[in-house]
Order: structure tokens, then sequence, then C-alpha cells
């Protein structure tokens, strides 16, 4: 079944959800509008039928050019499979008040950020996820530790990451051969930099840096992520409050280990061979593709990828892209 979804924002950056009535299949869950696209029907007819019929949305036959593609899901649930393609839409006053729920649904208006404290469909983790959370991560060089020319060189780069305009972007500070000490010194540095152009900052390596700084989230790795589960352990157990867990991943065990710890979302790689790791086959799109949308953790393409290719990730089911070399 291919189902269409549109994620309506309003001139405040809020989105619009509807509530499934009670005894519906998942009853009681806020989901974006939209609905199963009928044989012969385009996704932008279907889209804008079912806003229509949902919410009393009529659009000219001209508004399908403003529907944005924001991301491509398959699941798998027991008793049905979906592929969930979601479209952005932008709407103005005048056409937000007109709305209703004509099946005598609840709609309401929440920012980005809100709507993940809200009963969902599993389904709409990934859809989420890219509203919330950066498109693009970059990832630092692996920086060797020196001396105060290795800290100016690192602080050079997340200075120059702070600058970038018209990238939806985030900072990941991996330096595996830092010292915990420094690394906390230099991230607390970071931290000031990215915190005053809103730039989320992930840290990683040693786990106990997130009680000294206080980032955007940790990133780890998948032995880090096995030996938490071995040890029962989940995010709620070695990260701060607030905090996000990504976890790096390579493949299906790996992906189900970070849905064990309660990761936020996984990375996924290699995409492509890297520079950094010549011998390595990359899975390629479609194997990668197959991964991502066996899981309903939101998941970032990494390994051989470029800033440019978000579009192609989410065309693929993932949420963006993260890179070091090729960003």
């Amino acid at each position: 079944m291919r189902v269409v979804v549109a994620v309506c924002r309003n001139e405040l950056g809020e989105v619009l959800l509807a509530q499934r009535a009670a005894k519906a299949h998942l009853g009681g869950t806020w989901e974006f509008p939209g609905g199963k696209v009928e044989t012969g029907e385009s996704d932008e007819a279907a889209l804008a039928r079912e806003l229509r019929e949902e919410v009393g949305l009529d659009l000219p036959r001209s508004a399908a050019a403003l529907f944005q593609p924001l991301l491509t899901r398959q699941f798998n649930y027991p008793d049905r499979s979906l592929t969930i393609v979601a479209y952005t839409l932008a709407l103005n006053a005048a056409q937000c008040t007109l709305l209703q729920g004509r099946e005598g649904q609840a709609l309401r208006w929440e920012k980005p950020e809100a709507i993940s404290l809200l009963p969902t469909p599993a389904a709409n983790a990934p859809l989420i996820a890219a509203l919330r959370w950066p498109s693009c991560w970059h990832i630092t060089p692996n920086f060797a530790f020196n001396d105060s020319a290795s800290e100016s060189a690192v602080s050079s780069w997340v200075a120059e990451r702070c600058t970038l305009s018209g990238v939806n972007h985030g900072l990941v500070l991996r330096l595996p051969q830092w010292p915990l000490v420094a690394y906390v010194a230099l991230a607390k540095r970071a931290l000031a930099l990215t915190e005053v152009v809103g730039l989320p900052l992930l840290l990683h390596g040693d786990v106990r840096a997130c009680a000294s700084v206080g980032a955007f989230g940790f990133h780890a790795s998948s032995s880090q992520a096995l030996q938490w589960q071995q040890q029962a352990l989940s995010k709620a157990d070695v990260l701060p409050t607030g905090y996000c867990l990504a976890v790096a991943t390579h493949g299906a065990d790996e992906l189900a280990l970070a849905q064990a710890v309660a990761a936020d979302w996984a990375w996924l790689s290699p995409v492509l061979p890297t520079p950094s790791h010549p011998d390595a086959a990359g899975l390629g799109w479609a194997a990668w593709a197959a991964l991502a949308q066996a899981t309903t953790l939101p998941v970032y393409a990494l390994g051989g990828l470029r800033q440019s290719q978000v579009a192609q990730a989410r065309s693929h089911g993932g949420v963006g892209v993260a890179g070091i070399s090729g960003f």
C-alpha cells in the first residue's frame, strides 16, 4: 500500500497534526494528514484529495508544485506493509483558519521538537526526525593530539562550520586520539562557538565527557552499544537527561543493537567506498535502503557522501547524511 502524508507548516513553523479515532488502527495517536494513493492517482493528487476530505483544505490544481518531497520509507507491520511518502506544504494564515477535522478528528499545531512528546505511530519516527534534526552532520577529520597547535586546528574547523549558511547541519566532535581531559576542555570551547549560532554538537569517545559538557548528544560506537546492552543499560542509564544518542552501525544486527539501547537514531555505513577505508566495499544505495527501511529507527547515511546527497538519502528512507572528507 502506498500512502502519502502532508507535513503542513504554518507561518510560525508549527506542523499540523490530526488524531486518529479511538477505534481505528493505532487509535488515539497523532499523525500527519494523508492517506492511500488510489490506482492511477499521482502522489500530489492523492494528497490534495486527502487534505480536502480530512481537513477541508481546497487547493488549486497548480498547488501540486508546492508539495516538496521530504522522505520515503517502507514499514512492515504484522498486518500490513506500507510505503510512506512524505511531502511538505507551506500554508498561509488564511488557509490555516479554514482547517477543521471533517471526520470528527481533533487537530493541533505543534513545533517539530514537541511532536516527539505525543503518542505517534512508529512509522512517523523518521519523519519527525527529519523535521527536528539536521539534514547534514559534519564529523571532524582525525586530528592528532600533539600540542596547542592541534587545539587551534580543531577550533578553527569548528569555527569555519559555524559560519556556513543555507545548510541545516550539526557537528560531531570525534577525536579518538585525544585524552579525556584535553577532549573535555576542547569540547567546552567548541560548545561555546556552536551555541552562539544554534548548531547542535555531538560528543564522541569517552561517555564520561557528557557529565562535564552539556552538548546536544553523544555519538556511540557499535562496540560501546554492545557493552551497554550486555550490562542491561540503555540511553537513560549512560547519558545525562536531555542528551540524544546516535549509534554507529554497519548491518542489521547493529541496527537492532542501536534500537535495544534506545538510540534516537543510527548512522548506517558505508554507503559508498571512502578514502579512509579504500578496501571496504560500500553497501550501495539499494542494500543500504533495505537495511534502513527494516528498522523503525531514523537512519543517517554515512560513507563516501556529500552534503548535496540529502535528497538521495531521503528518497531511500534516510533522514539525512553525515560525512568527513566528503564534507
